[in-house]
């Protein structure tokens, strides 16, 4: 790691803005000046080089040189990503406040002057976000995201703030040690799982920053988003607080043929039988204490009991529904209640948290199990479920007619306000209470996301491969 710029003789600054770069130096030039034309003045800025092969330093050190009393540069001969650069200027941050710019993206002159003074009005702050347009990757702009209004219209705490331009209180963010070295993504879930519990949040309605959408955007990398998510949630998992853990219940209800796709659990996808796929993700789940495999059949309890015995899959609990929950169309409600009842007779309690895993659903992983067991415990909610969001546009039907819900997609724009999520059928986990004396979710839903990858289902023989 290399500095370069003069060592001031002003007083310490308000605010430091740092601004990580590896070959954005294209958009660097708008993203410096617009630190340069706030009306907020009493900041420092630090740009840090990440190993880039393009002009990025030599734009960098042009700034540096006109103003070397504001702006000092960072180099990294390796790239060391978001995490690890935020804890390296968390140890040179001169500012009672710290925010992020990303380089490809840009602050209303506005946006320092607004954070701070809301951060400067109430002690008890520690951290604060505002709305934001979204432009093209020439800068025109196409949109304003408006954020959910925080303990008003969102009350789960399910919507972190983007991880840059948000304000934050230096102080607090050194109290919870920065970020976590350990994720390569989504430092806004990381800050925001630490702070949103031991200090308060606000978010302002003002756009305060122009966030470009590029081919190039880590953001759009959802499948490394969604790992870096499941990582932050097991971490928060292991630091509650008692020795007490919840006993967990994964349900597979296995039926055995369907109208022109006959043998589901024996059928191979890949290497292995549908079932094996569906309790190797079970067990492999650290907060799944039992699997039961439940099912009308006795013929995919057999083949159940060969899979142990070849040592494909470890032994489990065994449960064959009575006449009455046999068919096509059995409420998932009702084959639950009947397995945790039977659960509670064969051992003596009953589960405190019950996980329903599709047969159908190969591609779940034992870490996506785990998340939405995490999620549950973490967000305090009465159920979660594994959802794929809905990417195309969606009608409803309105008194002209078709009414379109989420127009933003016709710009590739995910609003806030305009997102809808898919049941995608892997999981559901739900407490054992919510389950028994209300319905199958409860009221408070939580969710973890999937990629429609990921969310992929066996329906017929066609998608066997």
């Amino acid at each position: 790691m290399n500095y370069s710029g003069e060592k001031s003789n002003k007083s310490i600054p308000v605010v430091t803005v740092y601004i990580p770069c590896k070959d954005y130096g294209h958009y660097l030039h708008v993203a410096v000046k617009s630190v340069l034309a706030q009306l907020f003045t009493d900041w420092e800025l630090l740009i840090i080089d990440e190993a880039s092969t393009d002009d990025t330093t030599i734009i960098a050190k042009q700034f540096v040189q006109k103003h070397p009393d504001k702006i000092k540069l960072i180099t990294n001969d390796k790239p060391q990503g978001l995490q690890r650069i935020a804890n390296q200027i968390l140890k040179i941050a001169q500012g009672r406040y710290i925010v992020r710019l990303d380089a490809d993206d840009w602050f209303d002159e506005c946006a320092l002057l607004l954070m701070a003074a809301k951060l400067e009005s109430d002690s008890e702050l520690g951290l604060v976000y505002g709305n934001y347009f979204y432009t093209d990757p020439s800068g025109k702009v196409i949109g304003v995201e408006r954020r959910h209004k925080l303990w008003i219209e969102d009350v789960s705490g399910h919507l972190p703030p983007h991880g840059a331009c948000t304000m934050i209180r230096t102080r607090t963010l050194k109290s919870v040690g920065g970020y976590s070295e350990d994720v390569d993504a989504q430092d806004g879930w990381d800050l925001w799982f630490k702070l949103v519990n031991r200090v308060k949040v606000a978010n302002l309605e003002a756009p305060l920053f122009y966030y470009r959408q590029h081919e190039k955007s880590l953001s759009r990398d959802t499948e490394r988003l969604f790992k870096a998510r499941s990582i932050i949630m097991s971490k928060l998992r292991s630091k509650l607080e008692g020795n007490y853990t919840p006993s967990c219940l994964a349900v597979l209800p296995v039926k055995e043929s369907y109208p022109g796709f006959e043998g589901v659990p024996y059928r191979k996808f890949g290497e292995k039988s549908m079932l094996e796929w569906a309790i190797n993700s079970a067990q492999r789940a650290k907060g799944v204490t039992e699997v039961a495999v439940s099912t009308e059949s006795p013929t995919v309890l057999e083949f159940a009991d060969r899979l142990v015995e070849g040592g494909k899959v470890q032994p489990h609990f065994h449960v064959l529904r009575p006449s009455n929950l046999t068919g096509t169309y059995i409420p998932l409600r009702e084959i639950m209640l009947h397995i945790g009842q039977a659960y509670f007779e064969n051992s003596g309690r009953y589960p405190d948290i019950m996980v329903y895993l599709s047969l159908h659903s190969p591609l779940r992983e034992p870490f996506h199990v785990d998340n939405a067991i995490n999620t549950l415990l973490i967000m305090e909610a009465d159920s979660v479920v594994s959802v794929c969001e809905e990417r195309e546009p969606i009608f409803s039907h309105g008194h002209d007619g078709l009414k379109l819900l989420n127009p933003g997609r016709f710009n590739n724009l995910t609003y806030e306000r305009e997102r809808f999520y898919q049941f995608n059928g892997a999981v559901l986990a739900v407490w054992w209470e919510i389950l028994r004396q209300s319905d199958l979710f409860g009221q408070r839903i939580g969710y973890v996301e999937m990629t429609a990858k990921e969310s992929f289902q066996v329906k017929r023989s066609e998608d066997l491969r």
